[in-house]
């Protein structure tokens, strides 16, 4: 049998370290679980922190073809259940985040490595202290649900690796790890197409093969939105009704006559947004608010009010509501109503610190890393740069476009974990130049 090399030791070990740090951080139920779980598991407690997280099986599983949410991600979790079940009928959530803890920690230390040699002891040190922020609880939480937001954990730092370090078979890889991402959820569609235009913008030499299959995966991923349309009605009433119209309300700007004022901030299972709160009870009469309008609804009108004054664009992500939304620590409408459940004091004093720190700024900084990366066009590695900022960047509108300030703290966990990576793949590069400018120095010497 070969022996594990001291790479290899050394990640078994931080993996160890990371699964005592949090062994007891998971997230709760919304009523979302069921899309993806409902296949294989009964009825998992709703907004419960003290759930069990280990179920019983079902004896027998729904067909793969009816699933409730038909994605790459509950394809996935749907053949992980499967194969569990050849050996136990008891599904261990903890036991699936544990094993994606180690995958995610592997990847990243594969990213590493092109910019460290691990050649001094330093290195592990440098790496340890890194990845600190994208093992916080805000992560790793999310590698213990069933949400499909999670995917990016565990495809972004490989995809990052492919780009910059071509190995055999890589154009395949990079196709099936794009494809992961952009066929899980439809705000995701169109990162191949971000991956293609930063292939053309940084890499010097066209390459047909890598080309061809982003585009395929980019044509998968709109034939996924097109049969994504059981939530279509319900995105577009909340875009314009708990999004453009809301944040018109909220800063006190026109809004156009034909608005039923009334349905204005209601959401339509009966919630009623608020500033301080970030929810509470809508009036009876609002109930129909839904059904109302389902008819007259689109997303061309929430594009509408900021086309027709481009400046809100810019002032958008400074809007005091939108500043409640973008944090870490992750709540479901209220304010209250957190979506991680954690005991482990050190990565959430993580998450704690990064909130501190870049919530008001992480959609600016990502954008500001983005225009200036395409001024380092000459830099290879540089394209990460541009993919990572511009996809945590992007998703902040795609997010507010496609359902407005409804359950938007979760749904910008994407832009949140691009924006960890993006920091960590800058820090690397600057570590990296540091070291080759003191290589230089010394040859001259």
């Amino acid at each position: 049998m070969r022996k594990l090399t001291s790479n290899q030791w050394f990640v078994l070990t931080l993996w160890l370290v990371l699964l005592m740090l949090s062994g007891a951080t998971f997230t709760i139920n919304n009523a979302d679980y069921f899309r993806i779980a409902s296949s294989f598991l009964g009825d998992i407690p709703f907004q419960d922190p003290n759930m069990a997280l280990s179920w019983q099986m079902k004896a027998h599983f729904v067909p793969i073809w009816q699933l409730h949410e038909l994605s790459v991600y509950s394809v996935i979790v749907y053949a992980y259940a499967r194969l569990l079940s050849l050996f136990t009928s008891w599904f261990d959530l903890m036991m699936l985040a544990s094993l994606l803890k180690l995958l995610f920690l592997m990847q990243l230390f594969l990213l590493s490595k092109v910019f460290l040699n691990y050649k001094k002891v330093h290195h592990y040190l440098i790496f340890s202290l890194l990845i600190i922020p994208l093992c916080s609880s805000s992560i790793v939480a999310f590698l213990a649900s069933f949400y499909p937001d999670s995917i990016v954990i565990v495809t972004l730092p490989v995809i990052c690796y492919l780009l910059i370090k071509p190995v055999k078979y890589s154009a395949t890889l990079l196709f099936v790890f794009a494809t992961m991402v952009a066929c899980t959820k439809t705000q995701f569609f169109y990162f191949p197409l971000l991956i293609l235009i930063a292939i053309g913008l940084f890499d010097r030499k066209f390459n047909k093969r890598t080309t061809i299959v982003l585009l395929v995966s980019f044509a998968l991923s709109v034939v996924f939105v097109l049969m994504s349309g059981k939530s279509t009605d319900l995105n577009k009433y909340h875009s314009n009704y708990f999004g453009g119209y809301l944040y018109q309300k909220l800063n006190n700007l026109e809004i156009d006559k034909a608005v039923d004022l009334n349905c204005v901030g209601i959401d339509i299972w009966g919630s009623q947004y608020d500033l301080q709160l970030g929810r509470v009870i809508a009036p009876e009469e609002t109930n129909s608010c839904f059904r109302r309008h389902r008819s007259d609804v689109s997303f061309f009108k929430t594009f509408k009010i900021f086309i027709e004054s481009p400046i809100l664009l810019a002032k958008l992500s400074f809007d005091t509501g939108i500043q409640r939304q973008m944090t870490e620590d992750y709540f479901f409408l209220g304010y209250h109503n957190k979506y991680v459940v954690t005991h482990d004091r050190f990565i959430s004093s993580v998450t704690q610190l990064k909130d501190r720190i870049f919530t008001p700024w992480r959609f600016l900084i990502s954008f500001l890393i983005t225009i200036t990366s395409i001024f380092l066009y000459r830099v290879p590695n540089a394209k990460l740069l541009f993919i990572l900022g511009g996809f945590s960047s992007s998703q902040f509108y795609v997010t507010f476009f496609g359902e407005g300030y409804r359950d938007m703290s979760r749904h910008l966990f994407a832009m949140n974990f691009s924006f960890d990576l993006l920091i960590f793949v800058s820090l690397l590069m600057i570590i990296e130049g540091i070291h080759t400018l003191q290589k230089s120095q010394r040859a001259s010497q």
